[in-house]
């Protein structure tokens, strides 16, 4: 028996315009007190990693939050389509905080 294929695409970067493929996730780590996870705010490539995190923080500034929600600064994460967000490495400011406390 064959095994099952594996859905592949490859994401582009989230700046209009642009056809190179991400490098990186923008993302935010977020909590609703029980569960931890990446909010995502966008792809970049190498070129649009700053315009798009600055727009991923206006974002993220504007985000209304419940009272049990807890969102963490905007960061950049090396995208890899192969892992899942818990194993992405931030790239800037350390390592991952999805972590439990």
């Amino acid at each position: 028996m064959e095994p099952p294929r594996r859905f592949r695409y490859r994401p582009m970067c989230s700046e209009a315009g642009c056809d190179q493929p991400a490098v990186y996730k923008i993302a935010a780590v977020w909590s609703d007190g029980t569960s931890r996870e990446l909010k995502n705010y966008g792809l970049a490539c190498s070129a649009h990693r700053e315009p798009q995190s600055a727009r991923a923080k206006r974002h993220r500034d504007e985000l209304k939050l419940q009272d049990w929600e807890t969102v963490g600064d905007v960061r950049l994460y090396r995208f890899d389509p192969d892992r899942r967000d818990i194993d992405l490495e931030c790239v800037v400011d350390g390592p991952s905080t999805l972590e439990a406390p």
